[in-house]
C-alpha cells in the first residue's frame, strides 16, 4: 500500500469512529474525492447517525 492509500485509510477510519457507520459505506461514498476533500468530509463525519438499519426505526 502506498503512503496515499494509508492516508486516506488512516482518514476513512476515524470517519467510521465518529459515526459508527462502516469502512465499506465511506470507502464508497468517498470513492473518488481529491485528500483535502476527504479530509472536510471526515470533520464532519461525526454528523451521521451512529446507527441505522434498513427498516428506518432508530
Amino acid at each position: 500500500m502506498n503512503t496515499d492509500d494509508e492516508r486516506f485509510l488512516r482518514l476513512l477510519k476515524v470517519a467510521r469512529k465518529r459515526s459508527g457507520m462502516p469502512l465499506d459505506f465511506w470507502a464508497d461514498l468517498t470513492e473518488g474525492l481529491d485528500y483535502s476533500s476527504l479530509e472536510i468530509l471526515v470533520g464532519k463525519s461525526s454528523i451521521f447517525p451512529k446507527y441505522m438499519n434498513s427498516s428506518g426505526k432508530p
